[in-house]
C-alpha cells in the first residue's frame, strides 16, 4: 500500500429496530463489521444485505443509507481510515448529508489513493480476526475519552493496519474461490449457516441441502474455505462467541446457548481446546 492506515474515527452503532439511518456520506474509506443483527444497506446505487458476523466496505464518500432490521437491528462498528502518511495528523472525517445523491457512486473524488475503489461485502471464516480487529480499533479509540490508553496512538496504527491487511487477503481469497465449480452450493451453504447455526446441525442434513453427497460437500468445503464442512459451523459458533464475550455482559452459558451449544461445560472444554483459554480468561483478556 502506498500510504499507511490512519483511524480518523471508531466507534459502535447500536441500531433500534426498523431504525433508517442516512442518506449521509463521509470523507472516510468507511468499514461496517456488524457483531449482532440484520439489515441493509444501501451504498450509492447498490444494495447489500448486512449480517452479523460480516463487514462491509464502503468507498470514499459514497453516499449510504442504513435500514435496521425490525426484529434483530444491527449493530455495526464504523471504522473510518485515513490513508495518509503517518508523519501527518488525522482529524474526525466530515460526516455529513449535504448533497447526498443515492444515485452516484461517490459525492468527493479523494486527495489520496485509496486501497479499494468499490464497495464489497465480506464474510470472514471464523478464524479470521477480522471483526474482534475491528471491535479492538473501536474500543482503542474510545480509551481516548477517560485516558486508559496512553499508548492509544500507537495501538490504533497497528490495529488499522492489521485490520487492512486482513481484509485485503479476505478480498483475494474471494475473487480466487469464485471460480470452483461448487463454489455456488458452498456460498448458499455458508449464508445458510451464518443465519441456522443456533441450532441443532448434522452432516447429512447439510449434504442434503447442497443436493450433493457429503463427501463431495466436504471436498468443495475444503478447498473453498480450509475446513471441512463441521469445523467450520463450530468456529463459526465460537466466532459468534468470542464477539459476545467482547461485546456484551451475557453469562457464559447464556452465550453458550445463543451460539447453539446447550451444555456449557461442553462448550468451555470446545472453547479452551480451539481458542486457547477458558472463555472466562478470553473475556478478561479482551476487556479494556
Amino acid at each position: 500500500m502506498s500510504t499507511p492506515p490512519q483511524v480518523a474515527l471508531a466507534n459502535f452503532y447500536p441500531f433500534a429496530p426498523s431504525e433508517r439511518a442516512g442518506p449521509h456520506w463521509s470523507e472516510s474509506d468507511l468499514y461496517l463489521p456488524a457483531t449482532s443483527g440484520r439489515g441493509t444497506i444501501r451504498i450509492g446505487p447498490q444494495k447489500f444485505e448486512l449480517s452479523s458476523g460480516q463487514v462491509l466496505h464502503v468507498p470514499w464518500a459514497a453516499p449510504l443509507q442504513y435500514d435496521a432490521d425490525a426484529r434483530a437491528p444491527f449493530v455495526l462498528i464504523g471504522v473510518h481510515l485515513k490513508h495518509l502518511p503517518w508523519s501527518e495528523s488525522v482529524s474526525a472525517p466530515l460526516h455529513t448529508s449535504r448533497r447526498a445523491d443515492m444515485r452516484q457512486g461517490s459525492m468527493q473524488s479523494s486527495s489520496s489513493p485509496q486501497p479499494f475503489s468499490e464497495a464489497f461485502l465480506l464474510t470472514p471464516p471464523p478464524e479470521s480476526p477480522l471483526i474482534e480487529l475491528g471491535i479492538a480499533i473501536a474500543k482503542a479509540y474510545e480509551s481516548e475519552a477517560v485516558g486508559r490508553n496512553p499508548d492509544r496512538e500507537a495501538t490504533l496504527r497497528a490495529l488499522a493496519l492489521q485490520f487492512l491487511l486482513e481484509a485485503r487477503r479476505l478480498r483475494r481469497g474471494a475473487e480466487l474461490t469464485a471460480h470452483h465449480p461448487q463454489a455456488g452450493v458452498v456460498r448458499e451453504l455458508i449464508s445458510w449457516l451464518d443465519v441456522a447455526y443456533r441450532r441443532p446441525i448434522k452432516r447429512s442434513e447439510l449434504a442434503e441441502r447442497a443436493g450433493i453427497s457429503e463427501t463431495a460437500l466436504a471436498s468443495a468445503f475444503r478447498a473453498m474455505t480450509g475446513r471441512a464442512p463441521i469445523d467450520y459451523l463450530i468456529d463459526l459458533r465460537l466466532s459468534h462467541a468470542r464477539a459476545l464475550l467482547t461485546t456484551s455482559r451475557g453469562r457464559i452459558g447464556e452465550i453458550a446457548q445463543s451460539v447453539g451449544v446447550p451444555d456449557v461445560y461442553y462448550f468451555s472444554k470446545l472453547f479452551k481446546r480451539r481458542v486457547g483459554v477458558s472463555p472466562l480468561q478470553y473475556r478478561k483478556q479482551r476487556r479494556f
